[in-house]
């Protein structure tokens, strides 16, 4: 799957409520998963996901599970860096972590 279909999907899943977090790492979380935290919305994600371009975005593979692809994205607002990493398991998409 490209880039602008896993952007689209993961808006869908957004807007559609089919969120979940992955907590396995549960070390840090305050700092990995900001929206898990509630510290920003999922239209605060949505609109950092808008903002990446596709040289910001790479995929690799799920370091636990090796048949899921797992989505990474770097975008830039306010000159601030943001890291956004996820995947899909269908119907939903899983954060790992949203921070700066």
């Amino acid at each position: 799957m490209g880039f602008k279909k896993v952007k689209l999907r993961i808006v869908e899943c957004l807007k559609g409520q089919r969120v979940h977090h992955d907590v396995s790492r549960l070390g840090n979380i305050n700092e990995k998963n900001l929206f898990l935290v509630g510290e920003i919305s999922s239209e605060e994600v949505i609109d950092l996901l808008n903002r990446t371009r596709g040289h910001e975005y790479i995929k690799s593979q799920h370091h636990w599970d090796k048949s899921l692809e797992v989505h990474i994205f770097k975008p830039r607002k306010e000159n601030v860096k943001w890291y956004i990493k996820c995947y899909f398991i269908e119907p939903n998409v899983w954060f790992i972590s949203v921070h700066r």
